[in-house]
């Protein structure tokens, strides 16, 4: 699959509409442990839990790459641990799942969470570990200091800026494995996090929360640190309104990392990427405090195709509180993200949204989602999958009808009374048909221009005649 942009949609080689929906494979290797080996990194998805994710109506997959196992020294990168992520694009590609390549992140360093390599680490701060594991980004000089002299690319032990040594990674990425068919785009950086700046950030939305609600700041930082007080305080932002001013509070200060930096690192790393793949896709972040419902201010991409992948999770992810998340602060954040894609003009593919795992009572969270992603035509990697996923509740409602290729235009579509679904397009005259992905069990019918039109059913896949008119297609 080769994909463009026209404008905010995602295009394929026959000119499609292309809308993806994926899953994260991610190996982190030992949380906080600096030096292991290159084999740390490797999951063991089998071949039949990659065949599992295309029978649920599947298509793609963000595979993390952690710097960490690609480049253990300054400029020397593991070929063994290169040669495993090129075996595992042949197996996702066996499978007919195209690929996005994530460099992902947790607390910057491989030295506390994942990430960086040891070398590429610099600070002479202690680290210790927050009992929310996201918190250290606030807590942990350690952290701070090393995130600050990677975005001031500071140099590494051999001279080179750590900053530029990552972007040359991505070009070796590039040239290693950008040919593979499987490959489908590159997302640079996940969730890029300040430094020093998240306290500054932190404070200010804690004391526009803090002012909003009549409260004194100390005691709502103080309710944060504590699990039960925290939820009562999360609470209080199922208020639209208040959740845009209080994430509005950090935005003046984030403005100027995304502007800067941030933007630096996304324009180097397209460059080193498209010196050896031209046109790639590569799809940008915005900066971690966005995943809170703080407006982005990133720049637009030069270049090339490009799109948007925020996040989309709800404030409790990764507490035990996740067994009851909540669809309203959910729908701020990523309304908020559909407001810069519509500002930036461009396609959305959200990177990581659910973090779910194999929790009960949360289908109607994620269809409220899909929902969202529905209407707004956004392609999605779900987050993430493990062992319990094929099993898990979480699985079972991700198996729902969805566009995976439309000839035309326009496509909007949304689920309906009764478990049914339905999606609208202007059609046009094309090379390749439309494609739905349909459960078997469920009847599709078609309406074109008000009279109804036939379908061609393989399984799961139902695939249309392209063709000008107005496409109604139900699902019951």
């Amino acid at each position: 699959m080769q994909l463009r942009t026209d404008g905010t949609t995602l295009v394929d080689e026959h000119g499609r509409q292309r809308i993806l929906h994926g899953i994260n494979l991610v190996a982190k290797g030992p949380r906080g442990q600096a030096g292991v080996p290159g084999t740390a990194f490797r999951g063991d998805w089998s071949d039949e839990d990659l065949a599992g994710l295309a029978r649920s109506g599947l298509d793609a997959v963000r595979l993390g790459v952690i710097w960490a196992a690609v480049e253990p020294e300054p400029g020397r990168y593991d070929t063994g641990h290169l040669a495993w992520l090129e075996d595992m694009l042949d197996r996702l590609h066996r499978a007919g799942l195209a690929v996005v390549l994530d460099a992902h992140q947790d607390l910057y360093s491989q030295s506390f969470g994942d990430g960086a390599p040891a070398w590429a680490t610099l600070t002479a701060q202690p680290f210790t570990p927050s009992d929310l594991w996201s918190d250290a980004y606030v807590s942990s000089a350690a952290v701070q200091e090393a995130l600050d002299a990677f975005w001031a690319d500071a140099p590494g032990p051999d001279g080179m800026g750590i900053r530029t040594r990552f972007t040359a990674m991505w070009g070796e990425l590039a040239r290693r494995l950008g040919g593979h068919p499987a490959v489908i785009g590159y997302d640079v950086l996940n969730e890029p996090a300040p430094g020093a700046l998240m306290v500054e950030v932190q404070q200010a939305i804690l004391g526009a929360l803090a002012e909003r609600t009549g409260q004194a700041p100390e005691q709502v930082a103080a309710d944060l640190s504590d699990p039960a007080a925290r939820l009562a305080q999360l609470a209080r932002l199922e208020d639209e309104s208040l959740h845009r001013a209080v994430a509005d509070a950090a935005a003046p200060l984030l403005a100027p990392f995304e502007q800067g930096p941030v933007h630096d690192l996304f324009r180097q790393a397209a460059a080193a990427i498209r010196e050896h793949r031209p046109g790639a896709l590569i799809l940008r972040e915005h900066s971690y405090p966005g995943n809170l419902g703080v407006p982005a201010a990133i720049p637009p991409l030069d270049g090339g195709a490009w799109a948007y992948s925020p996040h989309g999770y709800d404030l409790v992810v990764d507490t035990e509180a996740m067994s009851a998340p909540s669809d309203r602060r959910v729908t701020t954040i990523l309304t908020r993200a559909a407001e810069t894609a519509a500002g930036l003009g461009v396609p959305v593919i959200v990177g990581e949204w659910g973090g779910l795992g194999d929790l009960a009572g949360i289908g109607a969270h994620i269809q409220h989602q899909l929902d969202l992603f529905d209407r707004w035509a956004w392609s999605w990697f779900y987050w993430s999958f493990d062992a319990s996923f094929p099993g898990s509740e979480a699985a079972r409602h991700l198996r729902r009808p969805r566009a995976v290729a439309v000839t035309g235009r326009g496509l909007r579509a949304e689920s309906s009374a009764g478990g049914g679904w339905k999606a609208a397009w202007d059609g046009a005259e094309g090379p390749a048909p439309t494609e739905f992905w349909v459960p078997e069990e469920q009847d599709v019918e078609l309406v074109v221009d008000g009279a109804r039109a036939s379908i061609l059913r393989e399984g799961a896949r139902v695939l249309i005649t392209p063709r000008p008119g107005e496409h109604r297609l139900r699902v019951l």
